[in-house]
């Protein structure tokens, strides 16, 4: 079996080229990408190692050649700047993985390993790769970010089924950015200068929906004033992403199988069809077999639709690109508004990283942006994020203490009374000094304020001391008007 090295640094030829001597391989080397198209010529590779920055010739151009000469290697990527659009770009145009630099031996023979058996076994193998450090402008212009491994193999699904008219599927969380892959898919398609048209099937009601999708005749029902072209027609030979499919009624889901199989749809009070030619793309954040199984969702659709899936994943299974995806959130923020915080503090980066995003992407969006606009410096600190996230660093161990609260009726600092002190004088002392308050309500509030200052003013271990839940205790100290001094 014959492998090819194709790399500009002579050291690392070589130290390949020691690295694959146990292994029953025939090693040639190239420099250059223009080289490597002539070796390849006379010598046709199983395997290629292909270094992506070369002199002349990069790698992702000389992939799309080699490709020409032996469509049947397999080739690897080498490469020590990655982004986003070269891992499509190199999945699209067929490597077989990429690895970035400097990488272990280990693994280059991992990868190696991986593509003889694909070749001896006729199987396909995924190697997940190491992640890249920094934001790259192509990056910005694809829209997707993140180096997370499962991010890798959402970027390799993405080049795999770019290049054909397959119908895929998106699924994942609420705020996981489902039309960004969509986007991405049209974009690296071969349809990326015909329409690309997104339709948010759960904002169109239900009675409109299908007039939206397919367009109606003139007169066709009370107000059709005249003829309306639908999304369909409107981007014939391009692509249509369904956002959200599980929210569409079954009549609606009738027609989209129409146009799934055949190829045409019918207008809403039309009798002709209208041939279209559209790539259909769809997504949901429902569990589409469990609406097949309640029969609100065709089953024969189901099967047109999921062809190939796409998982995304929730942003609490990728916390490694937290910290990217808040850099990328705040270089564009302050492209519009350089007056706003363009960094975070490493305690506010930690809790930010820590906490589970139940919006994901979204969400976090959102939380950057609102500490952005309301920090009083250039960085984020702890105190300029929303309140859900203060309580989830109380919840931690990790809060500030307790505000103080002026005009507060047990406004005296207390210190935790001897067990032995508290059933025999607290009654008579209370009693005595408050007589028209419910002694319970006062007990209460004095308590609170022990706790406080026993938990060194956090509420979250003030709470459990407490026997009350975190909400609870803050509704008491409202109640109350308690502060806490140190």
């Amino acid at each position: 079996m014959r492998i090819l090295i194709v790399d500009d640094e002579e050291a690392l030829r070589y130290s390949l080229k020691r690295a694959l001597s146990n292994r029953d391989l025939q090693v040639f080397e190239a420099d250059s990408g223009e080289l490597a198209l002539e070796v390849a010529e006379k010598n046709p590779p199983h395997i290629i190692l292909l270094d992506n920055r070369m002199g002349g010739m990069t790698g992702i151009e000389a992939l799309q050649h080699l490709r020409g000469i032996c469509p049947e290697a397999k080739i690897i990527i080498m490469t020590a700047f990655t982004t986003t659009q070269t891992t499509i770009e190199a999945m699209k145009f067929g490597a077989f993985d990429y690895i970035m630099k400097p990488f272990d031996v280990a693994k280059i023979l991992g990868l190696v390993d991986s593509a003889i058996a694909v070749i001896c076994e006729a199987s396909s193998g995924n190697i997940e790769d190491e992640s890249v450090e920094a934001i790259i402008e192509e990056d910005v212009k694809v829209g997707i970010i993140g180096n997370a491994p499962a991010m890798q193999d959402v970027y390799k699904m993405i080049g795999q089924v770019s290049s054909s008219d397959v119908t895929v599927l998106v699924t994942g969380e609420s705020g996981t950015g489902k039309e960004l892959i969509a986007r991405a898919i049209h974009k690296n398609s071969l349809r990326a200068h015909q329409p690309f048209i997104a339709v948010n099937c759960s904002a169109i009601p239900e009675n409109l929906i299908e007039s939206e999708l397919f367009g109606h005749e003139k007169g066709s029902f009370t107000g059709a004033s005249q003829q309306r072209i639908g999304y369909f027609e409107q981007c014939d030979r391009g692509t249509i992403f369904l956002d959200e499919i599980g929210d569409m009624p079954l009549p609606a889901q009738t027609k989209i199988l129409r146009a799934l199989q055949e190829g045409e749809i019918q207008r809403v009070g039309g009798s002709e069809t209208v041939r279209v030619d559209v790539r259909i793309l769809a997504a949901t954040n429902q569990s589409i077999e469990s609406m097949v199984k309640e029969q609100t969702f065709r089953e024969d659709l189901y099967y047109r639709l999921n062809v190939v899936r796409i998982q995304m994943p929730a942003l609490r299974q990728r916390r490694e690109d937290i910290h990217l995806l808040i850099n990328f959130i705040l270089k564009n923020l302050s492209k519009k508004n350089p007056s706003v915080a363009d960094s975070v503090a490493k305690e506010a980066l930690d809790l930010l990283i820590a906490y589970s995003w139940p919006g994901n992407v979204r969400e976090l969006e959102n939380v950057v942006h609102r500490s952005a606009v309301l920090a009083q410096g250039k960085t984020i600190l702890v105190k300029d994020l929303p309140q859900e996230l203060l309580e989830f660093a109380e919840e931690r161990g990790e809060a500030q203490p307790v505000k103080k609260l002026s005009q507060a009726p047990c406004s005296t600092k207390l210190a935790p009374p001897a067990p032995e002190e508290l059933s025999e004088r607290l009654f008579e002392s209370i009693k005595q000094s408050e007589p028209n308050t419910g002694l319970l309500k006062v007990l209460e509030a004095k308590m609170i304020q022990w706790a406080l200052v026993d938990c060194k003013g956090v509420q979250a271990k003030a709470a459990k001391l407490l026997g009350l839940t975190t909400a609870t205790l803050k509704k008491r100290i409202r109640d109350y008007g308690i502060h806490y001094e140190e």
